[in-house]
């Protein structure tokens, strides 16, 4: 669990925690029998407490969330220069460098990349016989990945993709994007998140915050199956 994900879990364990008191608190000034005016005032009192406690949760939410957004634009821009490779057969002792740079210049780029635009190579999950892992390439420049990326559809008819490294909060907004709007329809583009709407409009989406109007906005047609168009 990351810093963040902790500061978020405590505060709302603190907050859970105060609302349940206050819920007691209220539960027992509305029970209470004799003296009515007291009851009365400590309510009211009780009452103008609850609205700050609010109030300040409220705030905490909004600090958090933005926090959030700022990490998560900090490790976007980290991860620039960085593309993932899906569908390249794994061998034991491989060179995995050597491997993606074979397919690129093969099939993605005309002028020949040196293993020098190559920063750091390695594959991504525990190994398996089942399937092969994807393999993350951090290029030395981001003229070279931009150029990898752009080129991408020479792997048309292969059994090999390239996508993004998108962080764990994109990757979760991309995916929500593509099930409501379709695979062709979402892309991503330097980290940020490409949705084009049904009126032909595009926008760009870095946050659920920016997703979630667009999901209200636009809704999902009933008995569609947007995921079977093909990805972009």
């Amino acid at each position: 669990m990351s810093q963040l994900d902790e500061v978020v879990s405590a505060q709302k364990t603190l907050e859970d925690c105060v609302l349940r008191k206050m819920e007691e608190l209220e539960s027992q000034i509305q029970s209470a029998g004799p003296a009515k005016d007291t009851v009365a005032r400590v309510a009211d009192e009780f009452r103008t407490f609850r609205e700050l406690v609010f109030s300040m949760f409220k705030l905490l939410r909004s600090q958090i969330s933005e926090c959030a957004k700022q990490v998560d634009g900090l490790e976007t821009r980290h991860r620039r220069k960085a593309l993932v490779f899906q569908g390249i057969a794994e061998v034991d002792g491989e060179n995995a460098s050597a491997v993606v740079l074979d397919v690129i210049n093969k099939r993605l780029v005309s002028n020949s990349l040196p293993a020098s635009s190559i920063k750091a190579c390695h594959r991504l999950g525990v190994a398996g016989k089942a399937h092969h892992r994807p393999i993350l390439v951090r290029f030395s420049s981001y003229e070279d990945k931009s150029a990898v990326w752009k080129a991408k559809k020479g792997l048309k008819g292969t059994s090999i993709s390239v996508k993004e490294f998108l962080t764990k909060t994109r990757q979760t907004i991309f995916g929500k994007a593509r099930l409501h709007f379709g695979m062709r329809d979402c892309w991503t583009q330097d980290g940020i998140i490409i949705v084009k709407a049904p009126d032909g409009s595009k926008h760009k989406v870095t946050s659920f915050d920016v997703l979630n109007p667009l999901l209200a906005k636009y809704p999902k047609a009933q008995g569609s199956d947007n995921l079977q168009k093909k990805p972009r």
